[in-house]
């Protein structure tokens, strides 16, 4: 089967720009990456199976989140096929191809219960939306737990650690605070074992934090959002997380660039401090996702909903955040009009680094020869127009 992409805008990585030109694709494969000006042989339209006219939209590499929770109403937490398969379908259509859903802080077995689900939901699926699972607690901090419950936080346990490391294939990922007893000796165990560690909802000084990445930590969850940072203490200012990870060359941050967890000025401040290769865009998106003003929902156990285009736990001084309404592309939208950053440094953020972090972007990430046709097709108003998955169309 081979299909030719005419009358595109390319997002290709070092282009500033959407260039004109063609793609084809071959059973599932790119095989020709056309842009104006280069001199290739002449591919004529009758030759192949199937010719799709972007109509001067633009092709971008399917968008990989690393971080979703949620979407229509239904949580990773549920733990059912229904629930993960109406999530990625619901991010699929707003051009996500790939996903890795999180957990919240929960009880041992609760936590077991989303891995096993998970594990037999990709096998019966073929996997090909749902990456894995990050486990987003429950070692954190009670005074950055965010929107997790504080009953459910704790320490570290060898026997713990034993059950969950049977699921180990599933787990992309781990969040943890750094400074928690006994986090030193589970970032190890985590690494051996080929997951990944990142530090979040942590009070961790910069030493802490350093010693962290030190033992293994690769990266920060949502950067400056429940987590550390520069502070007086006893009359000498202190830098915490979020600097040492600014600072510290190869930790990858994640930014949610939603409009409502940080301003721009702090999203162009990581992007001069880290540039675009160590900086992943996720949505930290939650059940509320897809869901209008007012809805109600709930993330693990706890109730939240949408006001003012924001989900939202708590009231009057308990009133918190709790994730993302938002689509992986809004927010690359919002790091293009709002932070003024590159285009194909935003989606590149939002696809090729999220490819890396996951040790796949030999397959996925980008718009190149050889690659995996996961494309999602964006009017110049940034509406979806089609999603391809492997070159078959998905949305």
């Amino acid at each position: 089967m081979q299909q030719l992409f005419i009358n595109a805008r390319l997002i290709i990585p070092s282009e500033d720009a959407g260039l004109r030109g063609s793609l084809l694709v071959e059973n599932g494969v790119i095989k020709s990456v056309i842009t104006e000006g280069m001199i290739t042989p002449k591919i004529s339209p009758e030759d192949v199976d199937l010719v799709i006219d972007c109509d001067d939209d633009y092709i971008f590499p399917g968008l990989i989140d690393i971080h979703c929770h949620g979407a229509m109403g239904r949580d990773a937490m549920e733990a059912t096929p229904e629930a993960y398969e109406i999530i990625l379908r619901y991010h699929l259509s707003q051009g996500t191809t790939l996903a890795v859903l999180s957990t919240v802080a929960a009880p041992l077995d609760t936590m077991l219960r989303v891995l096993t689900s998970a594990e037999e939901y990709k096998t019966t699926s073929g996997g090909v939306f749902l990456a894995g699972i990050h486990l987003e607690g429950p070692y954190f901090a009670v005074t950055r737990r965010g929107a997790h419950r504080e009953s459910y936080l704790r320490d570290p346990t060898s026997e713990e650690t034993r059950r969950l490391l049977d699921h180990k294939k599933i787990i992309s990922r781990m969040t943890l605070a750094p400074e928690i007893p006994g986090t030193a000796e589970l970032i190890s165990e985590l690494i051996i074992n080929g997951i990944s560690v990142s530090a979040g909802h942590s009070d961790a000084s910069e030493a802490e934090s350093n010693m962290g990445f030190d033992h293994g930590v690769t990266q920060v969850t949502h950067l400056y959002n429940c987590m550390s940072s520069q502070q007086s203490r006893f009359g000498k200012r202190t830098a915490g997380l979020a600097e040492a990870a600014l600072t510290r060359p190869g930790i990858l941050c994640e930014l949610i660039a939603d409009g409502v967890h940080l301003p721009a000025t702090l999203l162009r401040l990581a992007w001069m401090a880290k540039g675009w290769k160590e900086l992943i865009l996720v949505s930290d998106a939650t059940a509320g996702a897809g869901l209008g003003e007012g809805a109600q929902f709930e993330l693990g156990e706890i109730p939240c909903q949408i006001l003012d285009g924001a989900a939202w736990t708590g009231e009057a001084t308990e009133r918190r955040l709790a994730g993302s309404t938002a689509s992986l592309l809004k927010g690359v939208r919002f790091m293009v009009e709002e932070v003024d950053i590159p285009f194909w440094e935003a989606v590149s953020m939002a696809s090729l680094v999220p490819a890396k972090a996951l040790g796949i972007e030999q397959d996925r990430g980008s718009i190149a020869l050889g690659k995996r046709a996961d494309l999602v097709r964006v009017s110049r108003t940034w509406q979806v127009r089609d999603v391809w998955s492997a070159g078959a169309q998905v949305a």
